[in-house]
């Protein structure tokens, strides 16, 4: 079978501690992504229930995706 090469970047945390539980389930991160990407065919969407943002959350997504960011701290509520 002919395959494609997939690049996702993420935090190197989330890969180690992603890779050390999916290796205790006698997977690696290839075939959980090609699990993945199969239910997402399959169901005809995600396969797993996704939470909705509040609307605070996405305007703050949008602000941060035009650059228009100010750092918050615990200490500023």
């Amino acid at each position: 079978m002919l395959t494609v090469d997939v690049r996702c970047r993420v935090e190197p945390e989330l890969k180690e501690e992603a890779t050390a539980i999916l290796k205790a389930s006698g997977l690696d991160v290839s075939t959980a992504i090609r699990l993945f990407l199969r239910s997402v065919v399959d169901t005809g969407g995600m396969p797993m229930t996704m939470p909705r943002p509040n609307p605070t959350t996405l305007a703050a997504i949008r602000d941060a995706k035009a650059g228009k960011t100010s750092r918050t701290t615990l200490a500023d509520f």
